[in-house]
């Protein structure tokens, strides 16, 4: 005989000799399935109550008021057309020339990015 042809014959055994525990473990086994159905529908139709009472719709009765936000200088620019090229005006406004010192500490700090990102690869 097989281990599972033994094990079988063993429950029938013990179902067919306490039918009051048969009887009682069925009933505990189909309560517990019916209250886990009841809980989910219950759980589902609260889900859709509360997505119905968010919804709400949106009446103007005054005017929108827009927030006061930081103050934009005159020289800013919010929008405008570039030219291909910068007028003369604007490069001597705008474009300062690098010195030495300014463009070593550039170096420095690239390589120091390239050495961090080449000194982590295998």
């Amino acid at each position: 005989m097989s281990v599972a042809s033994i094990f079988s014959e063993k429950i029938k055994n013990f179902l067919e000799t306490n039918k009051k525990i048969t009887v009682t473990i069925c009933a505990i086994l189909i309560f517990m399935t019916l209250s886990a159905i009841i809980v989910l529908c219950c759980s589902k139709k609260s889900h859709k109550k509360q997505q119905r009472t968010t919804e709400k719709t949106l009446i103007l009765d005054q005017k929108l008021l827009i927030p006061q936000g930081p103050t934009v200088s005159d020289e800013y620019n919010t929008a405008r057309k570039t030219q291909k090229q910068w007028s003369q005006q604007e490069i001597e406004k705008w474009f300062t020339t690098p010195n030495e010192q300014e463009l070593q500490k550039l170096s420095d700090a690239n390589n120091k990015t390239i050495s961090d990102i080449i000194g982590a690869a295998p």
